[in-house]
């Protein structure tokens, strides 16, 4: 395959990405408001903290910031996305078990990212997994915009 086509079919799946990217972080931003401070004994805490992470998650760029930002990220997620398992109350933890399930999608497919030559193919399975992550955290969104 040529370079040019290469590029081409990155910047393909990079619009998909920035897609899937924007209905993430929309979906952390609808989070992030419906949480309230009073609710730290439900897990709110730690689901604003996987807030967090998956937002600096989603503002990685494997391209030009590398496949290493994109795996160090992910291993915040990771942790921050057990701690939010651990400590959720038995209401949110369906809805936090699926945000996992998904989550688990997304690093199988940074997995399969392990260099620049592979980033093209890479990138239209992590852009797969973020939109079924994007899918299980709107469940979640609506279980902690009555809980938290």
């Amino acid at each position: 395959m040529r370079s040019i086509d290469v590029l081409r079919r990155v910047g393909t799946v990079s619009r998909r990405r920035l897609a899937a990217v924007i209905s993430a972080a929309l979906l952390v931003a609808i989070m992030s408001a419906s949480c309230s401070s009073d609710s730290e004994s439900s897990g709110c805490d730690e689901v604003h903290a996987l807030q967090d992470s998956l937002t600096a998650l989603t503002q990685v760029n494997p391209l030009s910031d590398g496949t290493e930002a994109l795996k160090t990220a992910a291993t915040q997620v990771r942790t921050d996305l057990d701690a939010a398992v651990s400590a959720v109350s038995s209401e949110l933890k369906p809805s936090v078990d699926q945000v996992k399930t998904a989550f688990d999608g997304v690093e199988t497919a940074i997995a399969g990212v392990t260099s620049a030559g592979t980033i093209g193919e890479g990138a239209t399975a992590i852009s797969t997994s973020l939109t079924q992550l994007g899918t299980a955290l709107t469940g979640l969104t609506a279980e902690v915009g009555q809980i938290c």
